[in-house]
């Protein structure tokens, strides 16, 4: 074996097929060997697999073999395909593309802050923690949602010194004396819990199954929402205000875990998605930022929260976005920093349908 010639292989991914090739035997109703391992191998003896990460149409010098655009790193048993950093977010044609409601949701006004004071006669506390997790990991999955904690202040009452628990339930409320608006928080947080949890796939799940609890994930969803809205109002400006990120909910009970619960603010204003649309010569570009009274502010792309939108140099200051709409296509726009790119030969067709419809929704600024 080890003294056989070298043969090569050949891929090529379009939008529908994958055409595949070898040096000897192959022909459209053969493969050879070499053409069958290469094959398994790639998909690790898996019944699917994705080949997209080899979908890179007109992206190739066709004189060199090379691109500008893209990293290529072959390894003895594989190939890896991948944009360049500065490169992220190409493109491909006949990838799905979101649908932009023309029908935009009027931007909320402004809600005025609460100026909260630490509490006069006691050192217990009652604070408010949003509740985060990636809905698409575990069972226990849930989209954020607000959860009320109680802790201890230090003998100063400028700092936590501990925290006691999760507020479950109106019997783990502290005994101090609420204010109207603080009630009010609590039962919508205990609202929010209610709905907040993933209806995950299940192995025997047929299709009609699978279709329903999408639709009853989306419905909680759009309600979640709405309870957001209602609580910003009751929500900033307060003084104890975290962020977690739980790991779904089942660890979303008992005493709260200091190193998890990191201090945030839930900003009041009302951000409105625009655009920075570049000519970079062979390709367009187009950026999604947000904007916050008059000023453009480039977004944080680590972590998807759902509802909310983080400035990148304040990630742990939460802008409540303005509907359901603008949380999907910051969603999508997340996934590759927050930048689209396109060749000019791809723009025309499906691209220029999507930028056009966004024109007609977001504000534009051409750069």
């Amino acid at each position: 074996m080890d003294k056989e010639p070298e043969e090569l292989v050949y891929i090529k991914v379009t939008a529908s097929e994958l055409l595949i090739s070898c040096s000897v035997d192959t022909h459209e109703n053969y493969l050879s060997r070499y053409a069958y391992f290469s094959l398994t191998q790639l998909m690790y003896y898996d019944t699917e697999y994705d080949f997209e990460d080899y979908y890179w149409p007109d992206f190739f010098d066709q004189k060199t073999g090379e691109s500008r655009y893209l990293m290529i790193n072959k390894s003895k048993d594989n190939l890896h395909v991948s944009p360049k950093v500065r490169y992220k977010g190409f493109y491909k044609p006949k990838k799905k593309l979101p649908v932009i409601s023309q029908n935009p949701v009027p931007l909320r006004k402004a809600v005025p802050c609460i100026q909260e004071q630490p509490p006069e006669e006691t050192h217990v506390i009652l604070g408010f923690c949003l509740a985060d997790s990636n809905n698409e990991w575990y069972r226990t999955n849930h989209y954020p949602f607000l959860i009320p904690y109680t802790g201890i202040l230090n003998k100063a009452k400028t700092d936590l010194r501990s925290f006691t628990t999760y507020v479950l339930n109106e019997m783990q409320l502290p005994e101090i004396d609420l204010t109207d608006e603080q009630q009010k928080l609590v039962e919508i947080c205990f609202d929010m819990r209610k709905i907040a949890l993933v209806a995950s796939p299940a192995y025997k799940d047929d299709t009609n199954k699978l279709a329903e609890k999408r639709k009853q994930n989306q419905y909680n969803f759009n309600q979640l929402f709405e309870l957001w809205q209602k609580a910003l109002p009751l929500l900033s400006g307060r003084l104890y205000t975290h962020y977690s990120y739980t790991y779904g909910m089942r660890n979303v009970k008992g005493k709260p875990r200091r190193s998890y619960m990191t201090p945030c603010a839930f900003n009041n204003e009302t951000p409105e998605i625009c655009f920075l649309w570049k000519d970079m010569g062979d390709y367009y570009k187009l950026e999604l930022r947000l904007m916050l009274q008059g000023r453009i502010h480039p977004l944080q792309y680590y972590f998807n929260t759902a509802f909310f939108a983080m400035l990148s140099y304040s990630p742990r200051k939460y802008v409540l976005l303005n509907s359901v709409s603008d949380s999907q296509l910051i969603s999508y726009f997340q996934q590759s920093q927050f930048q689209l790119l396109v060749l000019k030969k791809h723009y025309d067709g499906d691209f220029k349908d999507f930028v056009d419809q966004l024109r007609m929704v977001y504000r534009f600024i051409n750069k």
